[in-house]
Formats: C-alpha cells, structure tokens, sequence
C-alpha cells in the first residue's frame, strides 16, 4: 500500500513519439529535479531496451563532457548544447503555430483554465491523485506548496534559463542573472552532473538481472529503471521518488472469428495509472509524471475505467470444457460475473466438437470427460490422451515411456513461450523492424546478429526437423538431467524460468496421468509407473526420438491442434511486391483466406512440409505461424474427420475387409475445409447393410476372412468377384440372401451363426464348390470353424507387425 502522498502532473499535449517524450521527461527530471530514482512504464522488451541504450549514452555524453566556460575558453557549441537543454527541458523553440503537425493529439489541447488545473513547469499540468493502490488518501500537493521545480517559480525562471543559455552560447551574464542561475545551482546543482543507472525490468528478463534494481545505488549515481507493466503491482523498488508513464502498454488480443493473435500498443486503464502512479509513493513523497493530458485521460474510449477481463480476450474452450463436466449442457445461459463474447462461446463449441469432446448433441464424450480431468487447455489433455489411446492399442512397443515422457514434455512447451526465442532479439510481440532501426549503431546489430547465430547453433544441438514442440522437449530433457542448469541455459540461450516452468508441469502432468488412470479403464497406462517413465526420460538424453516415435507424438499433436491446420502453398498470385520478396515459406491456413508464414526460427522451417499444425497464429507485420508441427494428410482424415467433406463410395479402388477390425470398407475421395483440399483417398466403414454383406461374402470366398479358403481357390466354379456383380446366377443370389438373414457382414456376426447352427451356409459355400470336389468340403469346414474363433492378429501374423523398439 502506498505510504506518502503523490503529485500527478498532465501533460499539455499528447504525443504519438512516446518514447521520445520518455526519453525527454528523464533528462529534464534528472537535470532539473532533487535525487532520487526514476521508474518509466514502456510497453515492451524491444522498447524497454530501446531506452536504456539510449539513455544510457546520453548519460555518457553528459558526465564525459567538459564544463563550458564563459569566452570559449573551451571550445563551445551553442548550437548542438541549446539544443540539448530545449529537448531536457522540454521547450519547444518554434511557437505552436509552426509546428509541422507530426504530433497528433486527441483534442485536449485546452488551456489550464478549461482544465482547471494548475501548471508546474512549461509541458505539465498538476493535478493531485486522491486514489491509492488499496483505496487509501493521498495527502493534496499543489504547484504553489508543493517541491516540484520551486526553483523555476515565479518570473526569476524564465531568466534562470535565460543566463544559463547565454553561457553555453559564450555570452556574458548580467549581474541579476547570475545571481539568478545562484539560486539555481542552490536547488539542485549536483543532480545533473550524476551518472545514470538506466537497468530494464521486463518479465522474460534473467532473474539475477532483475534484482539489480533491488541493489545499493552508489552515491553520485540516480537510478533509472525503464519496465514494463511487470512493475506496476506487487512490486516496491526502493528510492523510486519519480514515474515517468507514458499512459502505453502491450496487450495480447485473440480474434476469435480468425483463431489469431495479435499485440497492440493502446491506452492503459484509469485503475492502471492509479497503480502506476502508486510506485512513486511506496518510499517517499513522489512525483508521478503522465505523458498525456488530463483531458485524453478524461475520455473513457481512450482510459477505460478498468482493463478488460482476460475471459474477454482470450479462448475459453477450457472454461465450457469445465461448465460441461458440470453436467451444464447450455454454457450460453450460464450467469457469468463476466459474460465471455457470444462469438467465443460459438467458437469454444467448435473447438471442442473437433477435438471430438463433445458429440453433435454437445454432450461430453468419454474423451471429454477424460479431458475435464486436466486443469489445462483441452488441446493439452487432448495430446495426452491420443497419446495414452495409441500406445495402448499398439502392443509391443519397446519404449512407451519414452514416448509418454515426450508427451508431457510436448504438452509442456506447448503451454509456454519459445525459451530459445528469448536470448535471440525475436521478440514476437512487434513487427521485425523493431522500434527505430536508424538508432541502430553499427555495433549492436553486429552483436545481434551474432547473438541470433548462437541461438541457431544452440538450437542444432537439439533439432527435430518434424516440430517444434519435439525441438523444445528434447531441450527440455537436457536440461532436466544436466549437472548445472544455469550454466546450461547460458551455453544454450535457453530462458532459465521458462525452462524451470516447463519442467514443473512436465512432472505435474505426469503425475495426474497416473492418478487419473485409477477411475478410468479407457486412458489409464499399462506400461508401467511414474518412476518407470521418470527413468526412460533420465536416460540416454543425446538421443532423440525414433522416426516411428515421433509420428506417434506428431499424431497427439495434430490431434490436439486439428483445427489449426495450414497447407504449404507455391503461387504468388495475389501477393504484393514487397510478400513475394519475404523468404519465409508460405502457407495457407484453413480457417482464413489471408497467406501466413511460417516462422523461419522454426525446426519445420529446414525443409519446409506440406502440411503443418500450428499452436500459434501471430499477427505482427504479417501473419506468422509458431509451435509447428508437420502432419501427415492421413492423419487429417483420422483427426479431424469433422472438417472433411467424402465423395459417394468409389468402386476403384475396389471395397475391402480389414480382418484387424473385423470391418468392411470402401474408399472415397476426401475434401478438407472450406478451401476443398483435395486429400488422397480415404476408407471409410460401408453404412449400407447389403453392399457390406456383399463385400463380406466376397472376402470370404477369397480367403480373406478365413485363411483355410485359400487353398480351395482353384476347387470354385466361380470367381469370388462375381458376387460384386448383379446377382445373375442363383449360387450368388442363395448365398447373399442366406447371410443378410442373419447380417453376416462379420466375423464375429458368422462366429455367432456357427454357435447356434454349426451348418449354417454349408449348402451355399458347398454350390460354389466343383462337383469333383465336394468331398473336400469337410475338412475344410472343420477348419473353417477352428478360424472364425481366432482374432485377425493370430490369423494374419504377417499383415500387422509389431511396432519395433
């Protein structure tokens, strides 16, 4: 809570070059105001380092400059130094009717009278902040009681500053002048002479540089710290006596219709500069400095009372996920505190209808269910329960651990911002020109770019050309079963905290995997226990996954981020100059018409494939695509079956039984999403009863239901295939209208015929048999009977191989 009374001041005027003006404010409050630290509010990492190098140097100039003498005894520069002092002092040298106008301004350019509020210093107005971080009074300064710029009150200002012009420019001092500038030097000479400590505060920032803003500050030294809005709350900064805010701040928004994201720089709430404001009074009576007039902040469509809820802003597939696991079928007739947006409602439900955690009429699903269990997004819990399903219907495989532990270390990096993009300068919260690329010396791109080329050679090491979820995961294994994770993340330019947070909630995930799979048969795992897999993932940490391993992982993936999908597309149609010019590969994503990119930081992007899942869609200057995932056209089909459009069954290729699943198929021709991809060719199970008894009885006479028939090939008078045909001859007729009786189109269904009748088709499969053979029809019979008891595996060993190790 704050404990000391702040002063507010307004700015006249409202400026777009808010850095600019920060930078300004800084230099003035340093020159002109007592010691104490400085805290400015920017919007973001790019703008927070911005500031610091440039007030960084500025401080440099300043404390390496030598004193200028009246004569030129040193060698002065009025024209570069005035300049200098008009910009610290905020003074503009032209009258406002010659200005070019690049400013814009919101209207509120009223005088102090319209705005009732009395004026400090020549760009602020004053204006008393009665509201605290906790609702508490905040004692009322004034301009003409209050500390602010004393020195400059009254008509002896304006010739302080004038004698002081004169000197730099090498002209001589009057004696009221300088016994004026006296008075000056009295009310604060040594604080412009001080070194700046200018330290950033950003969330993404290593944490032992974070507590440098905690440290001692050397006498002779002010400090400066330039932050995001990761200081505007629950944190107390000691010494800070001056806010600089410039009224700005970076919000992630979420465009439901198109499923992308977006930051932008807008106005902060009124309960946010309140809070802004607070960090000034925290130590000591303070100063806060708003760099935007009070008649802008009066607007309540430019500062909202209170920033809007993130249920507003953000996907809230996992808050109807829950309200459904709650048995509440209508989640629109909910009474919400804060009603989420219809659109994201309608969106939630699609989201979850393709992740097959509802049915069609919006019910929960046994997935569903399984997916409520899992305090995370239900994409995640998805992953994990595809996943879980796979391995346990592919007996056999030699490192199921494993893959649960890539699993839950996918999930993981899914859930967090790319660690390797941290340390790189490939902050994409802004477009990739950065904030003023002119400002740019020529030694720190230098450094940039060879901080980007350790970053890429630090993520070779880890490198899984099929996704990047797999890429952060091996990373993540690394670092798990490293000696010194610190040293590792500095050798690697991984992010520590976000590293750290990525293994808390591997082993958290892991965790109720386990707990789960006591109240649910369907997902619960058979290959082991928590410390069986904790060892698979502790061993062997240099190899990656096997091709097998990662299509299997890929699998849980698409089936998570199945309504994400983009197919790489080679045209430029449509494209202005400067996209064709961009190397980035270009894809087009199925829920919009616009082309996006693919990131080029990406794993994926080596060899670009034709068809990714992206976790991630950012809109900065274009559209970019992050946490990649190459994915197979079948598994579309497999995944996300609700996006496909099938053609009437095709008769080539011809229907088929799939002895595994004891099912009779069809193939049609598959179309994805509302662009029509053309996908290949798909089986599907045949709906109509008598075209599957059909092709049953057609797979029978060749061997393919029973493998004994096979031998009895040559003994037919018929070829099986004419049973596909009309049924011309009474031998096909007599056996179609024997099984639709019973609805053989199954194994299982002849197994239950031959239990009641154990003739049961002797006399039709005996007409197809050549009379000179019918003696052989007996023991075959037998064996037929010893078959139908078998599973496809036991029946067919060679068809299904097991998954190797």
């Amino acid at each position: 809570t704050r404990q000391f009374p702040v002063t507010v001041h307004f700015a006249k005027r409202t400026h777009d070059d808010y850095l600019a003006q920060a930078y300004k404010k800084v230099l003035s409050i340093h020159k002109s105001l007592p010691p104490g630290g400085i805290l400015v509010f920017v919007t973001g990492q790019r703008e927070v380092d911005y500031l610091c190098k440039k007030l960084q140097r500025a401080s440099k100039r300043q404390i390496g400059k030598k004193p200028e003498m009246v004569g030129d005894e040193y060698g002065s520069r009025p024209e570069i130094e005035e300049k200098e002092i008009f910009e610290a002092y905020d003074i503009d040298r032209t009258e406002p009717e010659h200005q070019d106008g690049i400013f814009s301004s919101y209207g509120e350019d009223e005088t102090d009278d319209e705005l009732n509020v009395a004026s400090s210093d020549a760009e602020t107005e004053s204006e008393m902040d009665t509201d605290s971080d906790e609702e508490d009074s905040v004692a009322h300064e004034t301009a003409e009681d209050g500390p602010v710029l004393s020195f400059l009150k009254g008509a002896e200002s304006s010739s302080v500053l004038k004698a002081s012009f004169k000197a730099i420019s090498g002209q001589p001092e009057t004696a009221e002048e300088a016994s004026n500038a006296t008075i000056a030097e009295k009310s604060g000479p040594s604080a412009s002479r001080a070194r700046l400590r200018v330290l950033p505060l950003y969330a993404m920032l290593p944490a032992s540089q974070q507590l440098r803003v905690f440290h001692d500050i050397p006498e002779g030294e002010r400090l400066v710290v330039v932050a995001t809005n990761v200081a505007e709350t629950s944190l107390t900064i000691p010494g800070i006596t001056y806010v600089v805010d410039t009224g700005k701040e970076k919000v992630k928004n979420y465009d439901h219709a198109t499923g992308m994201a977006s930051y932008e720089v807008q106005w902060i709430s009124k309960a946010s500069a309140s809070q802004r404001a607070g960090r000034a009074g925290r130590t000591g009576p303070g100063h806060c400095y708003r760099l935007y007039s009070g008649a802008a902040y009066s607007k309540d469509d430019l500062f909202p009372d209170f920033t809007e809820p993130e249920i507003k802003k953000m996907p809230v597939e996992g808050i109807v996920l829950m309200l459904k696991s709650m048995n509440i079928v209508k989640v629109e007739n909910f009474p919400f505190p804060t009603p989420p947006n219809k659109e994201s409602l309608v969106e939630a439900q699609h989201c979850l209808k393709i992740l097959e955690a509802v049915d069609n009429q919006e019910k929960l699903t046994s997935m569903g269910k399984a997916m409520a269990q899992y305090p995370m997004s239900p994409r995640h819990s998805r992953l994990l329960l595809t996943i879980i399903k796979m391995l346990k219907s592919q007996e056999g495989c030699a490192r199921s651990n494993l893959i649960l532990g890539y699993a839950t270390a996918a999930a993981s990096a899914l859930s967090y911002t790319n660690p390797f993009q941290v340390q790189g300068n490939t902050d994409r919260e802004t477009n990739e020109d950065g904030p003023d690329p002119e400002h740019k010396d020529r030694h720190e791109r230098k450094s940039q770019k060879k901080l980007k080329a350790m970053v890429r050679e630090a993520r070779k090491d880890f490198s899984i050309p099929s996704s990047d979820a797999l890429t952060i995961s091996h990373a993540l294994r690394s670092f798990e079963c490293s000696k010194n994770r610190v040293e590792f993340c500095r050798d690697y330019s991984l992010h520590l905290k976000t590293m750290e947070e990525m293994s808390k909630l591997r082993k958290q995930l892991l965790r109720l995997i386990f707990n789960y799979s006591k109240f649910c048969d369907e997902f619960a795992w058979n290959f082991g226990g928590s410390q069986d897999v904790e060892q698979a993932w502790g061993s062997e940490t240099n190899k990656k996954p096997m091709l097998n391993e990662e299509e299997i992982l890929g699998q849980g993936i698409c089936a998570g981020w199945a309504d994400r999908v983009a197919k790489k597309i080679n045209t430029f149609s449509g494209l202005s100059k400067e996209d064709r010019k961009v190397r980035a590969a270009r894809y087009q994503s199925c829920a919009l018409n616009d082309i996006i990119y693919l990131n080029r930081s990406s794993s994926v992007a080596q060899i670009p494939p034709d068809y990714v899942v992206y976790s991630e869609l950012l809109n900065t200057k274009r559209s970019y695509m992050y946490g990649v995932t190459s994915v197979k056209p079948g598994w579309l089909l497999k995944y996300a079956s609700s996006l496909c459009t099938f053609s009437a069954p095709l008769e080539d290729p011809k229907p088929y039984y799939e002895p595994q699943n004891d099912q009779v198929y069809c193939y049609v021709s598959p179309i994805f999403c509302r662009h029509n991809w053309q996908l290949p060719l798909h089986s599907l199970p045949i709906k109509d009863a008598t075209r599957r008894v059909q092709i049953f009885a057609w797979a029978l006479l060749k061997g393919d239901v029973l493998p004994c028939l096979r031998v009895v090939q040559k003994f037919l008078a018929l070829s099986p295939s004419v049973v596909l045909g009309p049924a011309s001859q009474r031998r096909v007729g007599d056996l179609l209208s024997r099984m639709s009786k019973k609805t053989i189109y199954s194994r299982a269904a002849l197994r239950d015929a031959w239990n009641t009748d154990p003739d049961y088709l002797y006399p039709e499969i005996q007409a197809w048999i050549q009379d000179k053979y019918q003696s052989q029809l007996g023991a075959i019979w037998e064996q037929m009977h010893q078959e139908v008891r078998l599973e496809g595996r036991e029946l067919f060993p060679k068809r299904f191989k097991k998954v190797k190790g």
